[in-house]
């Protein structure tokens, strides 16, 4: 009886922890217009990118509902942006990524046939979707906002 009851003891330990740590992954909270900034500023860009207003960001990529975003853009001679998404939820991000990715394909389809150049540079475009964040970036240096990102997230 008294082992028994032990491994309900333990088992219930186990469980609470587990919950509690979310199985070894915590959430991470980030500044996202920081975030969004370092990316603008930290990497060289063809043109300088200007922030979308926060209404005209769904007349490019589709927002969940509640999703809070910030991006930058070019004029629209270079594929170059910077967007970060804030979702409710890790699901919702998953969402929002996808969404990003529709938008990143569109993006690459208008400009092949005019500046193949730029649908190349949408190639190689960081797309990281980290808990309930999304982060896109299409810039000549995918290599430091891959490091950028991951800094941000430690």
């Amino acid at each position: 009886m008294k082992k028994k009851k032990l491994l309900v003891t333990a088992a219930t330990i186990c469980l609470t922890i587990a919950a509690v740590t979310g199985c070894g992954k915590s959430a991470k909270t980030i500044d996202a217009n920081a975030l969004a900034t370092s990316l603008t500023n930290d990497i060289a860009y063809t043109e300088s990118l200007e922030q979308v207003s926060e209404d005209a960001i769904s007349n490019y990529v589709e927002l969940e509902e509640g999703v809070e975003a910030v991006m930058y853009m070019s004029s629209g001679s270079t594929a170059e942006e910077v967007a970060v998404f804030t979702a409710k939820d890790e699901d919702a991000a998953k969402t929002m990524q996808s969404n990003v990715e529709t938008f990143l394909a569109d993006q690459k389809g208008s400009f092949k046939d005019y500046i193949p150049e730029e649908a190349a540079r949408i190639d190689e475009a960081v797309v990281e979707q980290n808990g309930n964040y999304v982060v896109l970036c299409v810039s000549g240096d995918s290599d430091k906002a891959k490091e950028i990102i991951e800094e941000a997230f430690k």
